[in-house]
């Protein structure tokens, strides 16, 4: 079965499946995270779509958590031992779905003709429900690199993350962007943690295979001033979580792997609540509180 492997946040995958592999192909956000490196985990589009979609444990699957977006309705939870996460096309023509049992090293997943869209949130699926056991989650934000040291900025869609971290490479030129939209954090075996730029950045193209030590998280939300605060141990649980892969929180498996990984993440790393003016001074009281805090 033709196969290509791809690096993301240290990891090696082994991906199948014609239209992943296409996606992968014609993108050109993967150019460098493709690798040679003996897989960790295994992507495996092995599975008839009309033999997925008349089975027992499909037809029965609990639905825990609903979302859509370009038009495809997804959605995530258990059917029978496994979890799964499906893609419904647009026109209700194809589903891809994705089956995993939590903790293993190998997903399997439908083989069908998908929409490059489809194809995008499924790999980026499929690599989060692989990781996530091993403390390892893509986090929807915005990630500054200085001083060779990452600080990455929360805050849900239009609360001016990518204009915050613009500024702050404006006003710091020797600044430099990682990602702008879903860096990978991995939380080491020896408590060191990282982020990792991915082949998935929003509307801004920046796909740079580097890491960095993560530094401090900063959860934005727009005022009329600008203050920063760092915030106790219970509040920074609460401004990382809802940045995490949302699906994960409902499901009793997967929960209990995003609480870990969400709990010792802030247990190593600073966070803070930044209200901001989208505006310089915003960037300098940034800058002077995360970058030059302790120096």
């Amino acid at each position: 079965m033709e196969e290509c492997r791809i690096s993301v946040a240290d990891f090696s995958f082994s991906v199948t499946g014609a239209s992943f592999l296409s996606f992968i192909a014609r993108s050109g956000a993967f150019k460098d995270f493709l690798t040679e490196r003996e897989p960790d985990f295994h992507i495996v589009a092995d599975l008839d779509e009309s033999a997925v979609l008349q089975s027992d444990a499909y037809r029965g699957r609990r639905q825990c958590y609903e979302i859509s977006f370009e038009g495809i309705g997804c959605s995530y939870g258990q059917a029978g031992g496994m979890v799964y996460f499906d893609m419904l096309s647009p026109d209700g023509a194809s589903v891809l779905v994705l089956y995993w049992r939590p903790g293993e090293d190998r997903l399997r997943c439908t083989s069908g003709n998908y929409s490059p869209s489809m194809s995008r949130f499924g790999l980026w699926m499929a690599l989060n429900m692989l990781c996530i056991p091993r403390k390892c989650a893509a986090v929807h934000s915005s990630v500054n690199v200085f001083g060779g040291a990452a600080a990455m900025f929360l805050g849900e869609s239009g609360t001016g993350k990518s204009t915050h971290t613009r500024l702050l490479r404006e006003r710091y030129p020797e600044m430099f962007l990682l990602n702008d939209d879903s860096p990978f954090v991995r939380v080491h075996d020896d408590g060191k943690i990282m982020v990792y730029g991915s082949p998935w950045s929003g509307k801004t193209p920046c796909y740079r295979q580097e890491c960095y030590p993560l530094k401090a998280l900063v959860r934005l939300s727009q005022a009329p001033y600008n203050r920063i605060a760092r915030l106790s141990p219970l509040l920074a649980i609460g401004a990382l979580l809802p940045s995490a892969p949302p699906a994960f929180c409902y499901v009793e498996d997967t929960s209990d792997m995003v609480c870990g990984f969400v709990s010792d993440t802030v247990s190593a790393v600073p966070v803070y609540h930044l209200e901001c003016l989208p505006d310089t001074e915003a960037a300098e009281l940034t800058f002077k509180t995360v970058f030059c805090h302790g120096e």
